[in-house]
């Protein structure tokens, strides 16, 4: 059987020309398809096809070219794509040249396999009009306009991409991109973007075809690189497992890395992610982010896993943030970082917060923790715990408690202290001195007047105690329109002095240069501070059982200060202090122009000495001070209202003394008249001083005027001009110096800040006569009518008590003391004093 053997070998040579003519012909034939295919008579069908699909012109400015073999190139150049209509240019998109290697046999399957693509240079806008419509969302001729872009819409792109993918399998091995740029504009704010592209490259490696890819890119001018791995295109469009995903991005100096997958790519939906970033200074990347204000924070690191929570926030666990010792004046002047670090396991669980800092070279601390994030994102409402300790120094202040509902900040109650073992001790941080206060300690309970505190604060249980004061009661901190504290305080001790800070150190001081001009008037022309009452509104009450200010301690005092609407009135103020009550009520009224202000107080005798000690001023004048006032007037400043002032200013003294100095610094021609020889320096004591005046718009007149005192007695009446500080006052003096009478009128004129002093020569010698006459066991009648005609005696002065009544306004206060002994009138005439002497020597001629 000599066939038997060849007829394998037949068969098989059969076969393999079988099989060439099955690859060599259609490759044959396809090579010559190739080569007498004219690529660019299919360019107005493509550009008919582009138009037709997305209503764009599509421009094909280059010829096509077509390398053959069986993995042929595809070249373009010129490429470009037709903007929106009204678009800032006129096309969306451009490309100098395209190169595309696309494996032929796999179309036989219905699979695309795109060896190599290569952009040069893609110039990319991407932008929406006034409207906010996108330029990237197309319609076909005919079709209604596209609806204003949402941001992170992505349904319809994706779903056209998973539907082309089920058609049709796509796989893409390599692309490269060079030169390009991807542009971003907002036509309704004018916002713009541009990431410029020096080099891109995704290649796909292994037998599942995942992508690795890098590229060097600059987001408007600040450079950055980008690497990573990623799924592969198939995967991408096909579904199925998730999608493996890893990129590192590196620009200046910092390195952020993100390592997870994502389930469904196309919807950017159940991703997860595992980020660490390493950032050595956060500034530096503030071109990449400059709607983001970046602090100068250093040596940042950050682990986390961020999740698709399927909002807009993503799901944060396991993070853990440190930083390291930065500078932060920009932040707070003085403030430097040492170290801070914060952790949270679980987005519902409380975050934790630690930190170490200086300030102004005094250490700063902060611990504690706050409520979990998750409460802040998303309802339901849930209590948000607050537990955190700052500390300054050897101060510390700390908040604990919680927030029912932190989205919409209600339901705060917080328990809030402060205590500071030494309040001058920061003073660095002040800027200036602070009292010497030890042992300060403030606590209250807070809660908000109003969502987010936009309305106020209620401070319930609030108590301060401290060395210099105290205060407890409960308050509220009200803001509006207008903002101030309502509620009520009550305080066992207030040390005034005590809260005196020292004073600071005398600065460098200039050339001395000429002094400024004394000013004219005697009233000083000070703005009242009433401006802060358009924007406080106020409602205080304070009671102090002793409140000590310039060594003097007012007991049982009681206040109401309100302030409304423009309106403000303290009412009462009441106080005891040595030597009796003080009452005391003031008014202010803003809607009125110009403002009026009103002050009224009542005090039958208070201790004026140290009064006077604790208004700074010497005590020159001593004794029991009685106040009746109720005054008026209207203006901003203290002269306009004292300029216009009415009503009655009442004021007494009695069993008190006038210092010697302060005698010594009367006018002269009233101190020679009043001080006889050797007298100068010495105290006098003084049994009572009435005063009575009544102003009417601004003028002043007198209803009672007296002063008795061991060198004798004086009246008169006068007024006072308030606008012009104008004096017009007559004195009878009643005195009696050396046994010797002697009553002469004298006139006051001049100004408050400059009096002038006059004696008229018919007041002299009405005068000289009576104080001869004083002399006398017998008087001359002659000489006493010669006196009489002269001026000289008149009406007797009134008493003490008469007088003290009219000042007081007939209300109840402290007797004067007893009446003074006068000397006997058996004493010479050479014992006359002054001008009384030196006239009666010229009128009888005797000298010494």
């Amino acid at each position: 059987m000599p066939d038997t053997p060849r007829r394998p070998r037949r068969w098989l040579r059969w076969g393999l020309l079988a099989l060439a003519l099955l690859v060599l012909l259609p490759a044959a034939g396809l090579a010559w398809l190739l080569l007498a295919f004219d690529p660019d008579s299919l360019k107005p069908r493509i550009q008919t096809a582009v138009e037709a699909a997305t209503g764009r012109a599509l421009t094909l400015g280059g010829p096509i070219g077509v390398k053959p073999a069986l993995v042929p190139t595809l070249t373009l150049s010129d490429v470009a794509l037709a903007n929106a209509p009204g678009g800032s240019r006129p096309q969306m998109a451009t490309i100098r040249r395209v190169e595309v290697e696309l494996a032929l046999l796999p179309l036989l399957s219905r699979r695309v396999e795109v060896r190599r693509l290569a952009l040069q240079a893609p110039d990319i806008l991407l932008e929406t009009d006034a409207e906010g419509r996108p330029n990237w969302a197309f319609a076909p001729p005919g079709s209604p306009a596209p609806a204003p872009a949402a941001p992170g819409n992505a349904a319809a792109p994706a779903s056209a991409a998973r539907d082309a993918g089920s058609r049709l399998g796509i796989a893409v091995d390599r692309v490269e991109l060079t030169e390009g740029r991807i542009g971003w504009r907002n036509g309704q704010t004018g916002a713009a973007r541009s990431l410029e592209i020096a080099q891109f490259e995704t290649r796909a490696t292994g037998d599942d075809g995942a992508l690795r890819l890098s590229g060097r890119f600059a987001l408007d001018g600040a450079p950055f690189t980008l690497a990573g791995e990623t799924g592969s295109l198939a995967a991408l469009t096909g579904g199925g497992a998730p999608w493996p995903l890893r990129l590192v991005l590196e620009a200046a100096g910092a390195t952020i890395a993100a390592e997870g997958s994502i389930a469904q790519p196309l919807q950017a939906a159940g991703w997860q992610l595992a980020v660490d970033a390493k950032v050595p200074e956060l500034a530096r990347l503030a071109p990449l982010l400059p709607d983001a204000p970046l602090p100068p924070l250093r040596d940042l690191a950050l682990t986390t896993r961020l999740a698709d929570s399927g909002g807009r926030i993503p799901a944060v666990s396991d993070l853990r943030l440190t930083l390291g010792a930065a500078p932060l004046d920009a932040v707070l002047p003085g403030l430097s970082l040492g170290r801070l670090e914060a952790s949270l396991p679980r987005q519902d669980a409380p975050l934790a917060l630690s930190a170490e800092a200086a300030l102004e070279g005094m250490p700063l601390r902060l611990a504690g923790s706050v409520g979990a994030p998750a409460a802040l994102l998303a309802p339901p409402a849930q209590p948000w715990p607050v537990d955190l300790t700052l500390g300054l120094g050897a101060a510390e202040a700390s908040a604990k408690g919680a927030i029912a509902d932190p989205r919409a900040g209600t339901g705060v109650d917080l328990a809030v202290a402060l205590r500071v073992p030494d309040l001058a001790a920061l003073a660095p941080l002040a800027r200036t001195p602070l009292p010497p206060v030890k042992d300060l300690a403030v606590e209250a309970r807070v809660a908000e007047r109003g969502p987010g505190f936009a309305a106020g604060a209620f401070l319930r249980g609030f108590r301060l105690t401290s060395s210099a004061a105290d205060a407890a009661g409960e308050l509220t901190y009200v803001i509006g329109q207008r903002q101030g504290f309502a509620g009520s305080l009550a305080s066992q001790r207030i040390d005034l002095d005590a809260l005196r800070p020292p004073p600071a150190a005398p600065a460098a001081t200039a050339p001395a240069g000429p002094p400024p001009a004394r000013d004219a008037r005697l009233i000083p022309d000070v703005k009242l501070p009433l401006e802060a009452m358009r924007i406080i509104d106020s409602d205080l009450r304070w009671t102090v059982a002793s409140l000590i200010a310039g060594g003097v301690t007012a007991k049982e005092v009681a206040l109401r200060l309100v302030i409304q609407d423009g309106k403000a009135w303290l009412d009462p103020f009441t106080a005891t202090l040595s030597g009796g009550p003080l009452n005391l009520r003031a008014a202010a009224d803003l809607t009125s122009a110009p403002p009026t202000v009103q002050v009224a107080a009542q005090a039958p005798g208070l201790d004026l000495a140290p009064l006077l000690a604790a208004l700074g001023r010497p005590p020159q004048v001593t004794g029991l001070l009685g106040l009746d006032a109720d005054l008026r007037g209207r203006g901003e400043d203290l002269r306009a209202v004292a300029g216009s002032a009415h009503g009655h200013l009442g004021l007494s003294l009695v069993r008190g003394t006038l210092s010697g100095s302060l005698l010594e610094a009367l006018p002269g021609d009233l101190r020679k008249m009043l001080l006889p020889p050797g007298q100068g320096g010495r105290d006098v004591a003084l049994r009572c001083f009435a005063l009575r005046l009544a102003a009417e718009d601004g003028m002043a007149q007198s209803r009672t005027l007296l002063l008795d005192s061991a060198l004798g007695r004086m009246g008169g009446e006068g007024g006072l001009n308030l606008k012009t500080e104008a004096l017009a006052f007559r004195l009878l003096p009643d005195l009696r110096l050396g046994g010797i009478e002697l009553r002469a009128p004298v006139n006051v004129a001049g100004t408050m800040r400059s009096p002038r002093i006059g004696v008229s020569p018919e007041a002299a010698v009405a005068g000289g006569l009576g104080a001869f006459l004083s002399l006398q066991n017998s008087p001359d009648r002659g000489l006493q009518s010669l006196a009489g005609a002269l001026g000289a005696g008149g009406p007797a002065l009134p008493d003490c008590e008469s007088q003290l009544a009219i000042a007081r306004g007939n209300q109840p206060g402290p007797a004067p003391g007893p009446a003074f002994e006068r000397p006997a009138p058996a004493q010479a005439r050479d014992a006359l004093p002054g001008p009384a002497g030196d006239l009666l020597r010229g009128l009888f001629g005797r000298g010494r």
